[in-house]
């Protein structure tokens, strides 16, 4: 909803400009004049929307205050506007009219606008008016980190103010101001103090059917209860292995009927693959010999990879390492990789030392978006060490992934056990929508590395 009533007052904000700025321009608004400008202009404003979602504008918990959000918001506006004049340099004759100075007017109103409008939604959703009170029943390290998220970000509309802590477990330094009670007897008392209407609790069977009785007892003051996998999804966008069960799978994974998703994304897949994979050979001659030319060896790299139910394919990406990197045995990669070329840096960072994998799309071993898919070597490993990891197989990998939009480049056990949460996320949650939603951000972590921010 916050998402929602984010969009509705940017588009607000984008037909009012236009408004006063054809008010400015001409003195005058009228149904004529209004009409002529719309069509163009729906289509700028449709354009600028999906700028600021790629660059994650309407990611709640990214809504903040800041020298460094309102710098990029302000870089939105510059990039929108290049796109806007392109746009009406290309159709200004067949629209019939070429609006540099109403442009130029729009932009300067808008920013003036947006600038205000985000501030003013920032405060209103930090408001403690808008907030809603929440209560986490139990200390482990997913519910301190939930806790530690909610303090920190205001915007998402929920203020921390009862912990209940039966166990007296030791708590992070970081939450204060909060009120802690170890006594699970004083909830109503606690509940009805501080105005609680959302109540979270971790899954222990230490203490659940006691947690359980008295909530249930309380259910007269008609409290919203989530356990902690479901709240900890909603904040943060991954699951908590730690928390999780078998059954968790089993409800959530097994029952859903796949089978007209998976045709679609197929189609979908074919459809991009063919496309991108045309498009890019413009540029691989170029890239092949930048290649070639900095380090003998193969220009195309061909790798093992674990994909669908635990099938062992060949992943294809062009050369980026020096020739025998890996001559003493896998390896994680790594940032500042010194087996790296100077050339492969570059085609790593924009992405371009993927371009084989169309052929793996094509053939079905791999999807667009889907879960990382890891070496037999690495995976032989992380199954013993991480819970449910070999549960990521359960769809096919992908060029890019929910994991890979939401967390840095993973060199270690602990940095895969974080991705895994963001798959599992996806697997939950996977459809057409979400899919679109992960490429068009790939574009914009593509595009910010490629400039080395």
């Amino acid at each position: 909803m916050r998402k929602i009533i984010l969009l509705i007052g940017d588009l607000t904000l984008l037909y009012s400009a236009l408004a006063i700025t054809l008010w400015l321009r001409f003195s005058y608004i009228n149904s004529e004049l209004w009409y002529r400008h719309l069509m163009s202009f729906t289509v700028v404003f449709a354009v600028w929307v999906l700028v600021f979602f790629i660059n994650g504008l309407y990611e709640i918990e990214k809504v903040q205050q800041g020298f460094k959000f309102y710098g990029t918001l302000v870089q939105n506006l510059v990039i929108n506007t290049v796109l806007a004049i392109a746009f009406f340099y290309i159709v200004g004759d067949i629209t019939g009219i070429k609006p540099q100075t109403i442009l130029l007017i729009l932009v300067g109103i808008f920013t003036i606008f947006f600038l205000l409008w985000r501030k003013i939604f920032y405060k209103l959703m930090s408001s403690d008016k808008l907030g809603s009170n929440l209560a986490i029943i139990g200390i482990h390290a997913e519910s301190l980190s939930l806790a530690e998220e909610i303090i920190k970000k205001p915007q998402l509309g929920y203020k921390l103010k009862l912990i209940i802590n039966p166990d007296s477990s030791a708590i992070n330094e970081k939450i204060n101001n909060v009120d802690v009670s170890r006594d699970i007897s004083e909830m109503r008392d606690k509940i009805l103090e501080h105005e609680i209407n959302t109540v979270v609790a971790i899954n222990d069977p230490k203490y659940s059917p006691e947690v359980a009785r008295y909530l249930f007892e309380n259910i007269d003051l008609k409290i919203q209860y989530f356990n902690l996998t479901d709240f900890y999804e909603k904040i943060t966008g991954k699951i908590p292995v730690s928390s999780l069960e078998r059954h968790w799978f089993l409800e959530n994974i097994t029952q859903k009927n796949q089978q007209w998703f998976n045709i679609s994304k197929r189609i979908i897949d074919i459809l991009m693959a063919s496309f991108f994979g045309l498009l890019s050979l413009l540029i691989l001659p170029f890239i092949a010999l930048a290649i070639k030319l900095e380090s003998k060896g193969p220009l195309i790299y061909k790798q093992k990879r674990v994909g669908l139910n635990n099938k062992v394919f060949t992943v294809y990406k062009l050369r980026s390492m020096a020739k025998n990197a890996e001559k003493n045995g896998a390896q994680w990669a790594k940032e500042n990789d010194s087996r790296i070329t100077k050339v492969g840096k570059f085609i790593r960072k924009t992405r371009i030392d993927e371009i084989p994998q169309f052929i793996n799309i094509l053939k079905g071993n791999m999807s667009f978006v889907g879960p990382r898919p890891e070496r037999p070597e690495f995976v032989t490993t992380l199954k013993e060490e991480i819970p449910f990891y070999n549960e990521r197989h359960l769809v096919k990998p992908g060029l890019s992934g929910w994991a890979q939009i939401s967390f840095p480049y993973g060199a270690s056990v602990d940095d895969a056990k974080q991705k895994l949460q963001y798959d599992l996320f996806y697997i939950k949650n996977q459809s057409i929508a979400l899919d679109i939603s992960i490429i068009l951000k790939t574009i914009n972590t593509v595009f910010n590395k490629s400039l080395g921010r």
